[in-house]
């Protein structure tokens, strides 16, 4: 509950500058460009399966509440995005209550006509994997025109091993990039990933530093092609660590004026050092999306194949598939979906009591919204979470809930 109140404090500061609500969609004391709000929100639901038992009768009810504080600005040459979300899930059985934490923060600047910078921190919290039941949304915040941001260097969300336990996870990105020319351009960016993982003795900790440089060409109004060259560092506890160097080949290519189609293709370059042995690897390595946005919610579909990715347990070859949409369906309604399967292979265990040699984790969740008053909402959550795995699996986890929401400051 102490997050939930310091979240809560943070947002109430956020609404104060903004003025005292009133009844109208833009409130006053708003400027242009700047939104601020905060959603307060309760409900109620069952969850068949939450912590991931291999029982038979693992499902309880819950009660929920949670605050969701936003905050966007937009000028000519920046962007920014401030989200802070907290929630606690109270159960009916012998689960007790689980919390969740997520903070998120970017930036984007148009620093001058041929350089932009963005920067990325987000943190978070989880026990039990409840953050991937949830779709925590914010405002669509068109980029700073010009701006080209790269995909993530590192996945995000859990993995199969850390929705078992509690999962502390910060992160933070700066990049940017450079116009060299009419049709020429380099991208850039690093940062660092920190992650903790505890369930029962078992615990786990790394930090994993990535770093990426490409060069780009236009060939075209729609497209255009370049290479790419990333590289990741990352420590476990202990003396275990592994390092992959990934160069790409790059493609863009523009199928409309609201949709774009992203990829990469190369080969991977992997040293695992177990604190016994070094082993080297070579691997396929790929990404692609096809993301598309609009004025009334956005679409993204994505894939990649990494040759070693960190997991909780060690480093291990992942298949990762996702898709993302939102939509408004009219002045009161809207709806969010996200879905996500992960799939793990040819591992190197670094953490005793967390061994596997091939894992799947699938998960699911949508989100429909619904004004029912000035500033009331109502709405459904459906979310589904199953993990394949050696031995007995644990059976799906499939939860839905009805939720009320009350929003101060701005009504978007």
């Amino acid at each position: 509950m102490s997050a939930l109140i310091v979240v809560a404090a943070l947002a109430a500061q956020a609404t104060g500058s903004a003025g005292t609500p009133s009844s109208s969609d833009k409130p006053q004391g708003s400027l242009p460009g700047i939104s601020t709000y905060v959603d307060l929100e309760a409900g109620a639901g069952y969850s068949s399966n939450s912590g991931q038992s291999l029982q038979s009768n693992s499902g309880a009810g819950f009660g929920r509440i949670g605050v969701h504080a936003v905050h966007t600005r937009l000028s000519e040459r920046t962007s920014t995005v401030l989200s802070a979300f907290a929630q606690s899930q109270f159960y009916t059985q012998h689960y007790g209550a689980e919390q969740s934490v997520s903070v998120s923060a970017r930036h984007e600047a148009r620093v001058s006509e041929k350089l932009h910078l963005w920067g990325e921190v987000d943190t978070s919290y989880d026990k039990g994997g409840q953050l991937d039941t949830r779709i925590i949304t914010v405002p669509d915040v068109p980029l700073v025109p010009g701006t080209v941001v790269p995909p993530p260097l590192l996945p995000p969300g859990s993995d199969f091993l850390s929705v078992r336990g509690k999962h502390y996870n910060a992160n933070a990105y700066l990049g940017g990039d450079l116009s060299l020319g009419a049709r020429d351009s380099l991208n850039f960016n690093s940062g660092f990933q920190f992650v903790k993982f505890r369930t029962g003795i078992v615990e786990t900790r790394y930090t994993t530093i990535p770093v990426s440089i490409g060069y780009s060409r236009r060939i075209s109004p729609r497209a255009s092609a370049g290479v790419r060259v990333s590289a990741e560092h990352t420590d476990y506890n202990g003396p275990t660590n592994f390092g992959v160097v990934t160069p790409q080949l790059t493609g863009q290519l523009a199928l409309s004026e609201t949709m774009t189609l992203n990829g990469a293709v190369g080969v991977s370059f992997t040293r695992v050092d177990d604190g016994i042995d070094t082993n080297h690897s070579t691997g396929f390595a790929a990404d692609v999306s096809l993301c598309s946005a609009t004025l009334r919610g956005h679409f993204c579909a994505r894939g990649s194949i990494d040759q070693t990715s960190a997991t909780s347990a060690g480093p291990a070859k992942s298949i990762n598939v996702g898709l993302d949409y939102s939509r408004q369906l009219d002045a009161n309604q809207t709806i969010a979906f996200s879905l996500n399967a992960n799939r793990y292979t040819s591992p190197t265990a670094f953490v005793v009591g967390s061994s596997f040699s091939r894992a799947t984790y699938f998960r699911a969740a949508v989100d429909y919204s619904r004004k029912i008053g000035g500033r009331l909402f109502g709405g459904v959550n459906l979310a589904a979470r199953k993990i394949s795995e050696d031995g007995p699996d644990p059976k799906a986890d499939v939860t839905g809930s009805l939720f009320i929401r009350y929003r101060l400051g701005d009504i978007q």
